[in-house]
């Protein structure tokens, strides 16, 4: 029978080896510049081989951490979610209605977007999510940032706070696509997305309300 105790299940978990914490460190030296060069010249512009000279290792550790450039800009993506997800559930688990629950979602999703520093950056990573297509692990099942905000919705509406009887995780992936449009515009900037992004949460306030 298996021994399903957590404190046996810990100590069956092996501490990383130094060749692990290498790896991760190298990960991340690689991960931070190419960021910085995608910044500095654009994503487009932006060369594997120059990347590789200034995080100092051979172009094949690069491709060994990232086949390519957009799986540098799907990892900032993925950090993102995390971060967006973890305000979700510390954040909005008390809101008192739909509204509160909208609007500081939309200062949520700003907040963690704008801490890329750089709008066309955050374009950028939004399209190498489209070139994925139909990928499964950025669906809304699958990212942090999905499972986060459909799981908030359900609680809020158990709670009643929320309209019950719509399907969280479509109204979740419904916003998360709404915002995802929104910061891939070309004409937008942080400070134009606001209000619209805001005024759809407006519309969207008194039909989801509980």
């Amino acid at each position: 029978m298996r021994d399903r105790n957590p404190r046996t299940q810990s100590r069956l978990v092996k501490p990383p080896t130094l060749r692990d914490l290498k790896r991760a460190e190298t990960f991340e030296r690689v991960y931070e510049t190419a960021l910085s060069e995608f910044a500095r010249v654009g994503v487009d512009e932006a060369r594997v081989s120059e990347i590789c000279r200034q995080a100092g290792v051979a172009k094949g550790t690069f491709f060994f951490h990232f086949p390519t450039k957009d799986h540098v800009l799907l990892e900032r993506q993925r950090r993102i979610s995390v971060a967006m997800a973890a305000r979700i559930e510390r954040e909005l688990g008390d809101v008192p209605d739909s509204a509160a629950f909208l609007r500081q979602l939309v200062e949520i999703v700003l907040a963690e977007h704008r801490a890329v520093g750089n709008l066309d950056l955050v374009r950028q990573i939004n399209l190498a999510i489209v070139r994925q297509g139909g990928n499964q692990s950025l669906g809304v099942h699958s990212t942090a940032f999905g499972g986060a905000l459909t799981r908030q919705i359900r609680q809020l509406q158990h709670k009643g706070v929320m309209r019950k009887g719509i399907d969280a995780a479509r109204l979740a992936d419904t916003l998360r696509l709404s915002f995802f449009g929104f910061l891939l515009d070309p004409g937008s900037s942080f400070e134009t997305s606001r209000p619209r992004i805001a005024f759809l949460a407006n519309l969207l306030a008194a039909p989801l309300a509980g």
